[in-house]
């Protein structure tokens, strides 16, 4: 059964269902710890946490774009963020001010510390992360989902009566009470004008700076402890109980937005935005806080690296590295039980000869992976193993979805489709699990060329190697650990190691596939332009960025790759260009299967073709041309690997050149 297949009330079920498994697993495990007289139904906020990490783990197994849903960050993402935020502050702060001047407030005697003041600063900008998840998940979501189906009122209302219940469960023994009611009541016409402003605009941006921008004060003002409740009058009106969310004059103001919304949508429609091209604007990719790879990494391993990078971080990736570590301390405290107990789980598994896939990266190692990861004998890593590795079995699904649902519908270099079950490289499983990856690079590129080493086997001590097989050996295993099928695997970094990988996996087979060099530089141009900043929290010294040094890693992990092929038994190696394989798919790969000895089954040549015809009309990307400058630093650099693998230099025009020039300028 596929989720996205299933009505919006099913998946409402599902859901339901999914928060109920959830809480009968946790009251088991309670139980059977010695813990009687725990209940998870009494624990609200338990409750509130299952409840979201299951709409989490829905939304990743729908396996839609967030841009579907409305997380569309064009070029003007900031103003409409902004203008949002402004009109949220702003409401907030004239309750506040209509309340002092008739005597409900009045500002302490006391001034505010500069550390109360900062403590206020930062629990007011944890509004944003906050007011963006929320308006994921309802406005975005659920809106989006009910939709599809119903009259936009009906999923207005239903998605909005979900946003106020659930926001309320913190004291559901208390929920019937007129207080708890009076909130209810203003959270569901705070949603409801939120998904009106959503149809409107066909973006949650506006909603998400109205939510966050009225938290931001609310939070200011209460942790800083500036105002002091004055019963009275006036206060059954502005504020009762000291809370402007309860009064009647707001609800007057916020019906009263409501009606202009509708009048708007009653007029000029919804707005819905066509998306040709990525949801998530290349300026925005900055300073997106969550979206760094290894933010599920456990917290002791962050703290290593950050120890290591002398905690140098640039400005405007603080807000990206406070959501990792936020979300690596969650994450380390609810995956502690796996880290300790899976270990005893894996003495005796054992992993069959795997089989591994080769080539630098953008040399067509993921079409290789997507079409031999169709075969059912082979298992092979996921993205959720691989985003949350030491989680991946059991816990960390309580944590991965909300990661993976801010993972873009498209992978940022190359437009492939990702989703949290699309196979995926273990290099950044190896990241998330120890140290010893190259790919911490990506956060810390200043400290780049020091990860290098872990590129190559034989730059590490003996010990270094003991560790880093030991750990590789480990997540290997738990990515087995349910099927017990032979293991596929695709990291353009095992190209330099393919020698130590023999010797782990005697009897292993090894695909390697190779493209025109000068196509392979272009593209990682692109993919460190593209991709590495979505993860980085430091700018990159142009000198050893990830662009300068490609071409001489390269070269190195081609030339291990010959030195170790060498070595390798008969019918364990074969290689493939990566434009065969484009333009005869299916013979490629049963020639793949062919020469090394393994069983092509007629379900696989099924699934192959049809998986083939799906791909009609997707479109590569057309890079940047080379400057004349740096097509001959690459061909001079690059030119024993064409002249290895038979490739002709690209024709060069004087368009190509003229564009670059263009872009350039």
């Amino acid at each position: 059964m596929r989720i996205k297949s299933l009505s919006p009330l099913a998946k409402l079920g599902v859901w339901l269902g999914l928060t109920c498994g959830f809480a009968s697993i946790l009251q088991l495990a309670a139980w059977m710890v010695g813990l009687s007289d725990f209940n998870v139904l009494e624990n609200s906020g338990i409750v509130l946490a299952l409840a979201l990490a299951s709409l989490f783990a829905l939304i990743a197994a729908d396996q839609r774009e967030i841009g579907e849903f409305g997380f569309i960050v064009g070029p003007v993402w900031k103003k409409l963020l902004l203008r949002g935020a402004a009109v949220g502050a702003g409401l907030h702060l004239a309750m506040l001010a209509a309340a002092w001047c008739l005597g409900v407030f009045e500002f302490r005697d006391s001034m505010p510390s500069g550390s109360r003041l900062a403590k206020a600063w930062f629990n007011g900008m944890t509004a944003f992360p906050l007011a963006a998840t929320q308006q994921i998940l309802f406005t975005g979501y659920l809106l989006t989902m009910l939709r599809d189906k119903y009259r936009a009122g009906v999923a207005v209302v239903i998605s909005a009566g979900l946003f106020a219940v659930l926001g309320r469960l913190n004291h559901p023994d208390l929920f019937f009470h007129e207080q708890t009611m009076k909130m209810v009541f203003c959270l569901f016409l705070v949603a409801t004008l939120l998904g009106l402003l959503r149809l409107q605009t066909g973006s949650i941006l506006t909603s998400t700076g109205v939510l966050a921008g009225w938290v931001f004060v609310r939070r200011f003002v209460r942790h800083g402890r500036l105002l002091e409740f004055q019963d009275g009058a006036a206060a059954a009106w502005l504020a009762p109980n000291g809370d402007p969310r309860m009064s009647p004059v707001l609800w007057t103001v916020l019906i009263g937005a409501i009606g202009w919304s509708l009048w708007s949508l009653r007029k000029h429609g919804e707005k819905r935005i066509e998306l040709d091209g990525p949801a998530i604007d290349s300026d925005f990719k900055r300073v997106f806080p969550l979206s760094n790879s290894q933010a599920l990494a456990p917290l002791d391993i962050w703290l290593g690296r950050l120890w290591q990078a002398r905690f140098r971080v640039g400005a405007d990736y603080i807000p990206r590295l406070v959501a990792a570590l936020v979300m690596s301390a969650v994450n380390t405290v609810i995956t502690l039980p796996e880290r300790v107990l899976v270990p005893l789980l894996m003495r005796n598994v054992k992993v069959k000869p795997p089989v591994f896939i080769l080539g630098t990266h953008r040399s067509g190692t993921t079409l290789l992976h997507n079409l031999l990861s169709l075969d059912t004998q082979y298992c092979t890593p996921r993205a959720f193993h691989i985003l949350n590795p030491v989680g991946c079995l059991f816990t960390g699904w309580l944590t991965t979805p909300l990661l993976g649902i801010f993972l873009p519908g498209k992978r940022p270099m190359d437009g492939v489709r990702f989703h949290l079950f699309a196979p995926q490289e273990e290099e950044f499983a190896l990241a998330s699990s120890c140290e010893m990856s190259v790919y911490w690079g990506m956060t810390f590129p200043k400290q780049w060329p020091e990860y290098d080493r872990y590129i190559y086997p034989e730059q590490l001590s003996h010990e270094e190697q003991q560790r880093w097989r030991k750990a590789y050996a480990f997540f290997m295993k738990k990515v087995a650990y349910w099927s017990g099928r032979r293991l596929l695997s695709k990291n353009p970094h095992n190209t330099s190691r393919m020698g130590i990988l023999s010797e782990m996996y005697p009897g292993a087979k090894f695909v390697h596939i190779r493209r025109h060099p000068e196509v392979v530089y272009q593209s990682n141009l692109h993919l460190s332009e593209q991709a590495h900043v979505m993860c980085q929290i430091q700018d990159s010294d142009p000198e050893t960025s990830y662009a300068a040094r490609f071409m001489d890693n390269y070269l190195g992990m081609e030339d291990a790759f010959v030195a170790a092929s060498k070595r390798m038994p008969p019918q364990s190696v074969t290689e493939v260009r990566f434009e065969d394989l484009e333009t005869n798919p299916l013979e490629v790969v049963q020639a793949i299967y062919r020469e090394l000895n393994m069983e092509y089954t007629d379900e696989y040549d099924r699934r192959l073709r049809q998986y083939l015809d799906s791909l009609e009309g997707y479109r590569k990307n057309r890079h940047r041309p080379l400057s004349p400058e740096q097509r001959s630093i690459v061909l001079e650099k690059l030119g024993p690997l064409m002249a290895r693998w038979g490739y002709e230099p690209l024709e060069s025009t004087e368009d190509d050149a003229a564009s670059s020039r263009s872009r350039a300028a």
